[in-house]
């Protein structure tokens, strides 16, 4: 077993959530999904920080993710491990799109969509050559639709 199928299965287990949980809370950053992208780096560039509004109490919430740039979209994926519900993060973008993404030290506003049928299908299987965990994922995920959400430069926001 190697690093990231530990990170993976210690992510997705109770205990794990429980911890990613706390670290957000406390720090303000996600220790497991930052320790993910790192491990994994190769496949999925650099991580980027995701800050959304909270759908329920308007709060900013940010998440450490991988991204992929694919046909000149970025494209950032919810599979929350294969769990059967998806991320908080995807839940605050369908009810608030407007976020910000910050890579290395660049913040810039971003509105986000939940691709669907004939495109999400070329950047799922894209997304999926580069990382195929996230087939392990959407099996996992039996009941739903892993979302792959789109992330567009939004110029005419200020950070």
């Amino acid at each position: 077993m190697n690093a990231t199928d530990l990170v993976t299965r210690f992510a997705t287990t109770q205990l794990g959530m429980a911890v990613d949980r706390g670290c957000v809370r406390w720090l303000g950053h996600s220790i497991v999904g930052l320790l993910f992208a790192r491990l994994t780096h190769t496949a999925y560039n650099k991580p980027l920080l995701l800050t959304t509004v909270g759908a329920k109490t308007g709060r900013r919430r940010t998440v450490v993710l991988p991204f992929f740039v694919v046909g000149g979209q970025m494209a950032v994926v919810g599979s929350r491990g294969g769990m059967p519900t998806d991320p908080y993060w995807v839940r605050n973008l369908r009810a608030h799109p407007q976020a910000w993404i910050r890579i290395d030290r660049e913040l810039k506003p971003v509105t986000a969509h939940i691709a669907r049928a004939g495109e999400r299908e070329p950047l799922w299987a894209a997304i999926t050559r580069r990382a195929g965990v996230y087939l392990e994922y959407q099996r996992r995920a039996t009941t739903r639709e892993i979302p792959v959400v789109v992330l567009t430069p939004d110029e005419s926001r200020r950070t």
